[in-house]
């Protein structure tokens, strides 16, 4: 057992996502694993630990893959009859599907007025936040002391050598245009789940134009969020903070969107 809970803090430590299968019930007899047997399945398909092997096993997995993608948790019954795969015995288990998404990595390209507050809202969302600037007077830890990393000197270069996934939002606020340019297009490479450029409609038409110049592909280009965040009519670099990191939540959450509690009938 030690062993599978030392699996699901190596996948979190990694920030990658995992799944456990638990045993919640079983019948007395007829089943190969009884109550509380666990099983822990990664995001690519790996498995540690078992409830019992066989094709019901098998279903287990697969039902632990899908919660990780839908980030919702989910019981399920197996019967053990006579169907390949599966043992004959009569038993049945009632198996609760737990899954844990890894840590998410907020990149902030900037260190000025809105890059300060929404760090500290990264942190309380549980995010690995990280810095990126060329000016030692706001790259610092006097600034940021709560951050996971800070990055001092030229914001594209740094991008390219951090390891950017799925798992990682970068927000791209720095001082300049040309600077957010270069930043974009770099960040328009990677696999990043969400690219945010701080942008004005005519910013946007321009980056537009210069990454079609540069051979990006509609595709790649429609991956750019400018403006970034949700309407909130943000005025403060707090506000616009705010409406960025709400954005965030929403992308994490989207499985969950559109509650029957948030529907107003009249």
């Amino acid at each position: 057992m030690d062993e599978l809970f030392l699996k699901a803090y190596e996948a979190a430590q990694k920030g990658r996502s995992y799944a456990f299968a638990t045993i919640i019930e079983s019948t007395s007899k007829g089943t190969p694993r009884k109550t509380g047997a666990k099983m822990v399945v990664m995001q690519d398909g790996s498995t540690f630990g078992s409830i019992g092997g066989g094709r019901n096993e098998k279903n287990a997995q697969s039902e632990c893959r899908k919660a990780i993608k839908s980030g919702k948790p989910a019981i399920v019954t197996y019967k053990f009859d006579e169907r390949p795969g599966n043992s004959i015995c009569g038993g049945e288990i009632k198996v609760f599907i737990e899954p844990f998404a890894g840590k998410k990595h907020l990149i902030i390209c900037g260190a000025g007025h809105i890059a300060l507050p929404l760090s500290f809202l990264g942190k309380m969302l549980n995010l690995k936040v990280s810095i990126i600037d060329n000016r030692p007077e706001f790259a610092n830890r006097e600034r940021f002391p709560h951050v996971d990393e800070i990055h001092l000197g030229d914001q594209a270069q740094h991008l390219r050598k951090i390891k950017i996934t799925v798992k990682s939002f970068v927000i791209i606020v720095t001082q300049g245009y040309e600077f957010d340019f270069q930043c974009l297009q770099t960040a328009l490479k990677t696999p990043a789940a969400y690219i945010g450029v701080i942008a004005s409609k005519v910013k946007k038409v321009k980056f537009i134009r210069k990454l079609r110049e540069q051979g990006f592909k509609d595709k790649d280009i429609e991956r750019m969020r400018a403006p970034m965040g949700i309407d909130i009519g943000a005025q403060t670099p707090e506000e616009i903070a705010l409406s960025i990191a709400s954005e965030l939540v929403a992308l994490s959450n989207k499985s969950f969107l559109g509650s029957s509690k948030f529907k107003v009938n009249y």
